[in-house]
């Protein structure tokens, strides 16, 4: 039996309407009639099926998108028309109608975290980790069926324990069994040994963050993937595992690590995120880093097409970011970073209909997961699976 992606092996140091609609054909028109509306109701064209619903909500920093439900009726003539000459109402064929109203999402969210591993990443990653099972939790109370994938992708590209703690300082020396006082558990004598080529690839699941303040320790996930699956025993455990990055890595290149991340190499079979992303599944991406996104050689266009190609819809993405906000009045906080000028990811953020930024420097992030939770809920009413 073939191992799971990114299973462990020793490979040494080489990764409304008012009136309620019946789907029934006849009953349908009819009343749709009833309540006075006379515009082509969904599903009676011949043409595309919609492919988005998403509206831009209030509050949003976004730029709603919308799609056609395809050509309009040709003539009176058609197989498609309707006609009450003589007491007769012809609606053609059952195959003529879809859906009246869109499936939803039906429980079923794909989470990417993107969380940067700079140096001065502590605060945040100790934040996310207190608000996280508010997070789900209230996902799981919103969302009927509730059925998620959560993946945190490699930031850099890099596996810290290389450069960070195997390679000098004092640090994994003759003398020093461990990665230093804030990396305790890490095992100088075997963890360089356990690394596989996906905890180097750039986009892929974290399942072995190492270095100062980071987990420092194989994530044994259920069902042995490189993401956390819905049937988790442990949510909070494995989330904490594969979340707590660390601060021991340069600069994050947190655009294309989302790219690579969703690319059909990566999530085909043999990837390194085999099945994370799926086709009946809203897509939400988390990005969470107190600094502008330097490391990437993407801009803003090509990050959307991207999503979008992934999903073939805008309004099947959420996206979400915790960044820098202006100071305004407020005391600043020690140690906090802060920003006067656009926020971070807000050209990519203005394509979306389904957005919401949180405060690094915010004492709790709960406030901004709720409001997630509310994007997440409202754009999995108007999904439509592609």
């Amino acid at each position: 039996m073939s191992a799971a992606p990114g299973a462990r092996r020793d490979t040494g140091r080489g990764e409304v309407y008012p009136c309620r609609v019946t789907r029934a054909p006849i009953l349908a028109a009819l009343a749709l009639a009833a309540c006075g509306d006379t515009a082509t109701p969904p599903g009676f064209s011949s043409g595309p099926a919609v492919t988005s619903t998403a509206e831009t909500t209030s509050g949003s920093s976004s730029i709603g998108d919308s799609s056609s439900t395809g050509p309009a009726d040709d003539s009176a003539g058609s197989s498609g028309s309707t006609s009450t000459s003589g007491g007769t109402l012809d609606v053609g064929t059952v195959m003529d109608f879809g859906p009246v109203q869109p499936p939803g999402c039906m429980g079923k969210v794909d989470i990417l975290f993107v969380i940067s591993r700079q140096g001065t990443m502590k605060t945040e990653q100790t934040q996310l980790l207190a608000s996280f099972p508010g997070f789900i939790d209230t996902i799981e109370q919103k969302l009927e069926g509730f059925d998620v994938h959560i993946l945190t992708a490699n930031p850099d590209g890099e596996w810290p324990g290389y450069s960070f703690c195997e390679g000098g300082d004092g640090l994994c020396s003759d003398y020093y069994p461990n990665c230093g006082p804030h990396a305790l558990n890490y095992d100088c004598q075997t963890y360089a040994d356990l690394v596989t080529e996906c905890d180097k690839v750039l986009g892929a699941g974290l399942t072995f963050n190492v270095g100062a303040y980071a987990t420092n320790k194989l994530c044994d996930l259920h069902g042995g993937r490189r993401y956390i699956v819905g049937d988790e025993p442990d949510m909070t455990g494995a989330f904490e595992c594969i979340a707590k990055v660390g601060v021991s890595s340069g600069t994050a290149a947190m655009g294309d690590a989302m790219i690579a991340a969703i690319s059909p190499e990566m999530n085909e079979a043999g990837g390194c995120n085999e099945g994370f992303l799926r086709e009946d599944a809203l897509l939400v991406v988390v990005l969470i880093s107190d600094t502008d996104d330097h490391g990437s050689t993407t801009y803003a266009k090509k990050q959307y097409e991207a999503l979008v190609a992934a999903k073939g819809d805008p309004g099947a993405v959420v996206m979400l970011a915790v960044t820098p906000q202006p100071l305004g009045d407020a005391e600043p906080v020690p140690g906090c970073t802060y920003n006067d000028g656009p926020l971070g990811f807000s050209e990519l953020f203005s394509r979306f209909a389904y957005t919401a930024y949180g405060d690094t420097c915010a004492p709790s992030y709960a406030p901004f997961f709720d409001e997630a939770v509310g994007k997440i809920s409202e754009a999995c009413a108007s999904f439509i699976p592609q």
